[in-house]
């Protein structure tokens, strides 16, 4: 683990606590509100097939394990980077159902953070499986 990724994985953990710690907004009519729901409930889940299957490779630092493996299969045969895509998903669901502008705004910034990580940790794992380019 390098000062970056500790630098990386502080400023991830305080966006998540301050989009949780904003009051909420008002509650929209059903219909918008149930989209909402699975909008969360789907970035819930995205999230959570990411974790599983990553399994003892999971670790919330954008360096690879050493004993970690590349995963090319379940979630990660559609999507990169699961944890990152739910967590974006849930959150503007959340903040959606809510009208907040604040947590949609928190959102679009951990959306741009995560792009940022997620660049950064591409180059690790290019550097430690050679078949990560293709992958991607």
């Amino acid at each position: 683990m390098s000062q970056k990724d500790l630098i990386l994985v502080i400023i991830q953990v305080a966006l998540m606590l301050l989009f949780i710690v904003i009051p909420a907004g008002y509650a929209p009519p059903m219909i918008p509100a149930f989209l909402c729901f699975l909008m969360t409930t789907a970035g819930i889940l995205i999230a959570s097939a990411g974790v599983l299957t990553i399994g003892k490779g999971f670790t919330p630092f954008p360096t690879p394990k050493v004993s970690g493996q590349l995963k090319q299969t379940g979630i990660y045969k559609y999507i990169r980077h699961p944890m990152y895509s739910g967590i974006i998903i849930a959150g503007l669901g959340i903040a959606f159902y809510n009208a907040n502008i604040p947590r949609l705004i928190i959102c679009i910034i951990l959306w741009i953070f995560f792009e940022y990580k997620s660049r950064y940790e591409e180059k690790l794992l290019e550097q430690k499986y050679p078949e990560y380019s293709q992958y991607k």
